[in-house]
């Protein structure tokens, strides 16, 4: 029985768990821990680069960093209950975010160009994004029509995040995507 079993002992059977599915037949849930960790690290680092930006579009830039931070908690809130709505226990500690992160942060961010704060941000929605549609195509394989809902929501979110970010930088929406070069023999 449940009630029976102490709460270390819930948390190392959940931890095997979760190690055994990553270690054989990965799923959806088993992703979004990964997701999570990275939306974890987006909170420090879209922080970061929201109190640090500098320059000539200063007042654009933090405004946009405050909003991009505030719709990435968000879906952090979105993405975690929609998995515990599914019985799944999701990461919820630093330790674990920081385990399953597939991003990195560094203190000596806060002293890059606006640009280079930008490129940053749209490379982490990108690598977000490629853990997303893995998830996506997992939920849709295990039959979890909810939680593929709200992972392509959060991936059109990152999407429209990466184009307005491109956009600002001067580039298309694609330009610089690794997941989306054009063939250069079909021009």
């Amino acid at each position: 029985m449940v009630q029976d079993k102490t709460p270390q002992k819930r948390l190392q059977e959940e931890q095997e768990h979760k190690e055994h599915v990553h270690h054989t037949k990965i799923n959806a849930a088993a992703i979004a821990d990964h997701i999570l960790g990275n939306i974890h690290t987006l909170h420090v680092k879209l922080h970061q680069y929201h109190w640090y930006v500098k320059g000539p579009h200063f007042f654009i830039l933090h405004d946009k960093l405050e909003e991009l931070h505030n719709t990435n908690e968000a879906w952090f809130d979105k993405i975690a209950e929609r998995l515990i709505a599914s019985g799944h226990k999701p990461a919820s500690t630093t330790a674990e975010f920081e385990k399953y992160s597939m991003l990195s942060e560094d203190p000596a961010d806060k002293y890059l160009k606006a640009e280079e704060m930008v490129e940053n941000v749209i490379g982490d929605f990108r690598s977000t994004r490629g853990l997303t549609v893995r998830a996506i195509r997992l939920a849709q394989e295990e039959g979890d029509d909810a939680f593929e809902d709200t992972l392509i929501a959060f991936k059109d979110q990152l999407d429209e995040s990466i184009w307005m970010l491109q956009a600002y930088l001067g580039k298309e929406a694609l330009e610089d995507d690794d997941d989306f070069e054009e063939d250069d023999d079909e021009e």
